[in-house]
């Protein structure tokens, strides 16, 4: 009778045992397989050239022109990686008219608050009788490649993901982005309200309240229905 209770106790420790080893087996398996869609689907960024032409007929910059430069130098304040470039044709016929849409668009820039020195004006040559002013700033971009669909997803009988798995989600957010620089670090502090902190340091030394003092005029009931 105590060898039948042995061999009892021993066939449930066989049969207990056998899932937790599968489980380990299991285990062992997916975790050799790269899983993280950011691993297989890293967000690459690059850097891409801008340009924007502009015509130089004698008559300054056209409205629509002006209109192009004002969003070019917004963008380029936006996300520009370094100066902005002005290129002026040399020996041609309109080499004095691209002088002066060269100035409107450094009076453009410096109406948007950019320094002088981040206007870099250069000459260009070309065979064009006439040729226009050329404007060009380097700002980076996000670029990944969807698509790879080298084995049949149906037969993934180890229910692993496959390897197009989670490209549309990390396309999506790169296209998202407002600037693709934010995916390499934080941005840097902006400028420092000058005047305002100037005031609550004056208020703060003089022993005052340095808080914000708010208007309650317009403070009032909301409707005149009755209560």
């Amino acid at each position: 009778m105590s060898l039948s209770l042995t061999a009892r106790h021993l066939a449930v420790v066989v049969l207990v045992g056998l899932p937790l080893a599968a489980c380990k087996s299991d285990r062992v398996i997916t975790g050799s397989v790269p899983t993280s869609v950011e691993q297989r689907y890293p967000i690459g960024i690059v850097p891409e050239r801008t340009k924007l032409d502009l015509n130089a007929d004698g008559n300054g910059l056209s409205r629509p022109d002006r209109a192009m430069v004002e969003e070019f130098i917004l963008g380029w304040r936006r996300r520009g990686t370094g100066g902005l470039e002005v290129m002026a044709p040399i020996g041609t016929a309109n080499e004095t008219e691209a002088v002066s849409v060269v100035e409107e668009v450094k009076q453009i820039a410096s109406a948007y608050g950019m320094p002088v020195d981040s206007v870099h004006v250069t000459g260009y040559r070309t065979t064009l009788y006439e040729a226009p002013v050329r404007l060009a700033y380097e700002r980076m971009i996000t670029t990944l490649e969807c698509g790879a669909w080298p084995t049949n997803a149906a037969g993934n009988h180890e229910n692993l993901p496959y390897e197009n798995f989670g490209c549309a989600s990390q396309k999506n957010l790169a296209a998202m982005v407002e600037d693709p620089r934010d995916l390499e670090g934080p941005r840097t502090m902006t400028a420092r309200n000058g005047s305002r902190r100037d005031t609550v340091y004056d208020k703060y030394r003089k022993g005052e309240d340095p808080s914000t003092t708010y208007n309650d005029e317009d403070v009032g009931q909301i409707s005149e229905v009755a209560q």
